[in-house]
């Protein structure tokens, strides 16, 4: 019982401590543009809008100090459609439109391995937002339908196979929108092109609750014997 309880304690200290341990992807704008293209819909059924990456590889920078991995950059190509409904509303020359799901993946042109790969859907409340600058925004929790980041197999290497935990965001910063945004007679956004970067997070257990997890382990296997 004493052994229990203790294993109990060890695995709470450990989930508590690994929820706070970020991990962070980023890119700058590559300089090239447009990057992102979007094309207006008529109907979230049949003909939504849609999001692709239309633009050149970035240098991916994933930065783990934080859980004691420092930092590792991939010369990384983006694979990216997003499904965009209905402009919900537009206010003092701000466009919001949500983004009903989609696919967002990094692949390393070294390796050819993937980097990173995400879905989203209508529990994502991802937005595309827009006016003179705009940002496609995600969330998630790690439940069903909300963004959820998956490490691949050349940042599993990096990650020492440790998984990828929420909570998971994404924010892709929009800017150089060509030509100005409008609606179309359907509510929709009119079809732009736009330079972009981004920054996301995710979290993985952080070194002291990885030694809690070890302790819990090796008191499991003594116990065991």
């Amino acid at each position: 019982m004493r052994t229990a309880n203790l294993m109990g304690a060890l695995a709470g200290l450990a989930i508590a401590a690994g929820t706070r341990a970020a991990v962070t992807f980023t890119f700058f704008d590559p300089g090239t543009g447009p990057e992102i293209e979007h094309l207006s819909g008529t109907d979230e059924a049949k003909n939504p809008g849609v999001l692709t990456w239309i633009g050149t590889p970035v240098t991916l920078t994933i930065d783990g100090t934080a859980n004691g991995l420092g930092i590792v950059q991939f010369t990384a190509e983006i694979a990216m459609e997003l499904t965009v409904g209905a402009v919900l509303s537009e206010e003092g020359g701000i466009f919001i439109a949500p983004i009903l799901g989609g696919t967002i993946s990094f692949s390393d042109i070294g390796s050819e391995t993937n980097i990173l790969f995400a879905t989203l859907g209508i529990e994502a409340g991802a937005l595309l937002a827009l006016g003179t600058t705009g940002n496609i925004i995600a969330q998630g929790d790690g439940s069903p339908g909300g963004l959820i980041w998956t490490a691949g197999e050349a940042l599993d290497l990096f990650l020492g196979g440790q998984n990828l935990l929420p909570i998971f965001d994404a924010n892709f910063t929009l800017t150089n929108i060509t030509p100005g945004v409008s609606l179309n007679e359907d509510g929709f956004l009119t079809s732009f092109t736009a330079n972009s970067a981004f920054t996301g997070n995710a979290v993985i257990p952080s070194p002291g609750a990885l030694t809690l997890m070890s302790l819990a382990g090796l008191i499991a296997a003594r116990r065991t014997r």
